[in-house]
C-alpha cells in the first residue's frame, strides 16, 4: 500500500529522497540526517546521496543489515515485512516502507527493488 508524505521540512518536492526515507525511517532530524550524509561525502569522497555513501551510514555507523531484493518490487517486499521498518532502495531512488504501508512523494511500489535495509 502507498501513501502520499513529504517529511522535506519545507514541503518541497526535490531529489532529497534519501535524506526523506531515512530521517522518517530512524525517526530523525531531517536536518541531521542531511549532515550526517554530507560527512560521510566528505569522509568517502562520493555524493552523499549515492548508494555507496549512505550504505555506509546505515550498514557501517548506525549498523543495520543489508538484504538483497532478489527481483521483487518494493510492494512485494514491504507486504513481507509488515511488522517492520524498512528502506528500500531501486534504481535512482530510496524508499520508506513502516509496516506494510510505503511512504513517499510518489508511488514505487511497482519498481523492482535492488536492496533493502530493516531498521532495527
Amino acid at each position: 500500500m502507498y501513501k502520499y508524505l513529504n517529511v522535506n521540512p519545507e514541503n518541497r518536492k526535490e531529489s532529497d529522497c534519501v535524506v526523506r526515507a531515512i530521517s522518517l525511517a530512524t525517526d530523525s532530524d531531517y536536518y541531521l540526517v542531511e549532515k550526517l550524509l554530507l560527512n560521510i561525502g566528505d569522509i568517502y569522497s562520493c555524493d552523499e546521496l549515492c548508494l555507496q555513501c549512505y550504505n555506509q551510514l546505515l550498514s557501517g555507523e548506525i549498523g543495520y543489515t543489508r538484504y538483497n531484493g532478489k527481483g521483487k518490487t518494493v510492494e512485494e517486499i514491504s507486504e513481507s515485512h509488515k511488522d517492520k521498518i524498512l528502506l528500500i532502495r531501486i534504481d535512482g531512488h530510496l524508499t520508506c516502507s513502516m509496516f506494510g504501508t510505503i511512504y513517499d512523494i510518489w508511488d514505487c511500489t511497482k519498481k523492482i527493488c535492488d536492496v533493502f535495509w530493516i531498521v532495527e
